[in-house]
C-alpha cells in the first residue's frame, strides 16, 4: 500500500490569517482541530497554510466562517510562496511525517500484540475483531493522509509497509483463531 507521491512544479497555497475574539479557548481548539484535519500547518500563531485543494479550501472557509460568526476576523488567501517555499514545504511534510509516524507506531504495537498472542496460542475472536477494526481505521486514516500528502512526505512508504505488516500478522492470527474454533 503506497501513496501516489508529490506534485510537480510550483505549489499554490491557501492561507488563513485570523484573529480570535478574546476568551475564545473553545473556538481556538475547534479551529486548530479543523485546520489540522484538513492538512494545514501553522506558520505563526494565527496563520495556517495548506496546499490548495478543494478539501483544504472548504475546511478553511468553514474555519473562517466560525471565526467571524464568533466575533473574530479572518482573511482567506490563495497564492504561491515568493520566498521560503522550501521551508513551507518542509513544515508541511514534517506534519505529514508525524501523522505517518503515528500510524507506524500503532501498527508496530498491533503486530507485537498479535505476534505474542500467536506465539502463546492465545486465539480469541474478540482480539481478532478488535484488531481487524483497528486495521480498518488505520487504513482509512492512511488513505485520507495520502490524499493530503501532495508534496511527498518521506514516511508515506514506511506507513504503507507498516500497514502491510499489520495485515499479514492479522491474517496469521486469524488462521489460528479459525483453527482453534474448528478444533472445538
Amino acid at each position: 500500500m503506497a501513496c501516489a507521491g508529490g506534485v510537480a512544479g510550483g505549489v499554490t497555497w491557501v492561507v488563513l490569517v485570523y484573529r480570535l475574539p478574546p476568551k475564545a479557548a473553545a473556538l481556538k481548539a475547534a479551529v486548530h482541530r479543523r485546520l489540522r484535519a484538513a492538512g494545514a500547518v501553522y506558520v505563526s500563531r494565527a496563520c495556517a497554510v495548506a496546499p490548495s485543494t478543494p478539501w483544504a479550501e472548504r475546511a478553511m472557509r468553514r474555519a473562517r466562517t466560525m471565526i467571524t460568526q464568533a466575533g473574530g476576523s479572518a482573511t482567506l488567501l490563495r497564492g504561491q510562496a515568493l520566498g521560503g517555499a522550501l521551508d513551507l514545504t518542509a513544515a508541511f511534510n514534517a506534519a505529514r511525517d508525524r501523522e505517518y509516524g503515528d500510524i507506524i507506531v500503532t501498527c508496530a504495537d498491533a503486530v507485537a500484540d498479535l505476534t505474542a498472542a500467536t506465539a502463546a496460542g492465545d486465539f480469541r475472536y474478540e482480539r481478532l475483531w478488535e484488531r481487524d477494526t483497528g486495521l480498518e481505521q488505520l487504513s482509512l486514516r492512511y488513505r485520507a493522509l495520502c490524499g493530503q500528502d501532495l508534496l511527498g512526505a518521506g514516511q508515506a512508504a514506511a506507513a504503507g509497509a507498516a500497514l502491510d505488516s499489520y495485515r499479514a500478522a492479522l491474517d496469521v492470527y486469524a488462521k489460528g483463531v479459525y483453527a482453534t474454533d474448528s478444533a472445538s
